[in-house]
């Protein structure tokens, strides 16, 4: 997963352009998210400066403060159905939830769910204009996004060293709708540098500082169509209200693979998908399949492979939502609303 982009790797992604959403629970944040605007970024790189400079179970301990409580509530929704496949004793039941409220604007956390230290996944919660929560994306096992160790192999390659710019004002954790996990990186020298959280790749300062001003303006693109789970906070109490039951079905997972290998994709048409369907049947078809978002190629560190699926479910069978695995070949494997994607770019194929 570190490594840097060759040229023609950069030419095929921009040759890539010829060819969020809720899940299972809106929560309502409109009276936190204008405090946590003031505490937002001050907080996302304090717990950076705790990762770097702190074992991480000292920094645990006041991760939790990063995160309003309704962002807590929601967060445990989700682990509910994470853990839904594995025993009580195991995985995500078991695991330690760290928040670390993400930028610009704070209307982002990321949790990183671990035992003993050990990752068992995360997920990035993100809340819309009127202040309902949606769970933008989430992954499973060790490899999560703005590691720490992927940040120290990207600034070598700018001549700078991460234990140098381990200050709060220096390294600030963000995230851009629909789907951008990214650094940003201020140094007297070099200026600002934007960093992709998912595979190390450098940002073009442009196109990033256009998505902030878009995150600023909106929080979140249009809301997809989501489960219809709320979970309303009473005020003046700090009781949390009981809340509809869902589960995840068994992760499918399909080969991983590097779209810039085999070109074909690129020439195919596109796969007309309204659902999630459409790309079982291309895997039953033995075809390998690509996400292009065309000309935000660059926001998504693609074009990415689609590599697997997760669809969750109310207990009683009335709703569902599909999740699509894309990446996993040189950056972070990111489950996503199918959705998303659908509104963003196309889906193309070939036979590998």
């Amino acid at each position: 997963m570190n490594r840097i982009f060759h040229r023609p790797w950069l030419v095929i992604r921009r040759a890539a352009g010829v060819g969020v959403m809720c899940l299972l629970g809106l929560t309502t944040l409109s009276t936190t998210l204008q405090a946590e605007d003031a505490l937002g970024l001050q907080a996302a790189t304090t717990e950076l400066s705790y990762q770097l400079t702190t074992a991480k179970s000292d920094a645990s301990h006041a991760s939790d403060k990063f995160a309003p409580a309704a962002v807590q509530q929601f967060a445990l929704q989700q682990v509910k159905a994470l853990g839904s496949l594995q025993q009580m004793d195991q995985g995500w039941n078991r695991a330690q939830l760290d928040y670390t409220p993400l930028g610009p604007g704070t209307h982002s956390w990321l949790v990183n769910a671990h035992i003993d230290g050990t990752s068992v996944g995360y997920m990035i919660i993100t809340a819309n204009r009127i202040g309902k929560l949606q769970l933008s994306e989430y992954g499973q096992g060790e490899h999560n996004p703005y590691d720490l160790s992927l940040l120290k192999h990207s600034l070598q390659r700018h001549n700078l060293n991460l234990e140098e710019l381990s200050h709060g004002e220096d390294i600030q954790l963000r995230y851009a709708s629909p789907l951008l996990a990214y650094w940003k990186v201020e140094h007297s020298d070099a200026g600002t540098i934007y960093i992709d959280a998912t595979n190390g790749d450098t940002l073009p300062n442009g196109a990033v500082k256009a998505m902030e001003h878009e995150s600023r303006v909106e929080y979140t693109r249009s809301p997809s169509p989501t489960l219809s789970v709320s979970v309303q906070l009473q005020s003046g109490t700090d009781e949390l209200p009981e809340v509809s039951s869902f589960s995840a079905d068994p992760i499918n997972v399909q080969p991983d693979f590097d779209p810039a290998e085999n070109l074909l994709w690129i020439t195919s048409e596109a796969v007309p998908v309204t659902s999630l369907q459409p790309l079982i049947q291309q895997w039953k078809n033995h075809q390998a399949i690509v996400f292009s978002a065309d000309e935000r190629n660059v926001l998504y560190g693609g074009p990415v492979p689609v590599t697997g699926y997760q669809v969750w479910r109310m207990n009683d069978g009335s709703e569902k939502m599909e999740y699509v695995a894309i990446g996993g070949h040189f950056s972070v494997k990111r489950f996503v609303p199918i959705d998303t994607l659908m509104n963003d770019g196309h889906f193309y194929t070939f036979t590998p």
